[in-house]
């Protein structure tokens, strides 16, 4: 369930980046830099969260965005402060294929 989490967390964020940013033809990894890859400054870094607010129907605080020097910082970060939601906006694209599925339900330790 925790690599499924990953990579759903994985797949918005890089959603994310795609509607803000120009990727170009290397694709998004964890290990894309926001600044050196991407070339985000301040600005796109502001663009950035809000398009991961609107993504994961979250509010992102200022100080996350200096947290933020990977695409791997950011789906720990949502991870870690946002769990709930993730876990359930996860789950609720998984009702499909998981007839039962609740945050409770999982066991992402």
């Amino acid at each position: 369930m925790e690599v499924a989490l990953n990579s759903s967390v994985l797949d918005r964020v890089v959603l994310a980046v795609e509607q803000t940013t120009y990727t170009g033809d290397d694709g998004i990894t964890s290990a894309t830099r926001l600044a050196d890859d991407l070339k985000l400054g301040r600005f796109g870094l502001v663009k950035l969260a809000l398009s991961l607010e609107e993504v994961f129907g979250i509010e992102l605080p200022d100080e996350a965005l200096k947290q933020f020097s990977t695409i791997a910082n950011i789906v720990r970060y949502l991870k870690r402060h946002y769990r709930h939601e993730v876990e359930f906006s996860w789950c609720a694209a998984a009702t499909s294929t998981v007839p039962r599925c609740s945050p409770r339900s999982l066991d992402l330790r």
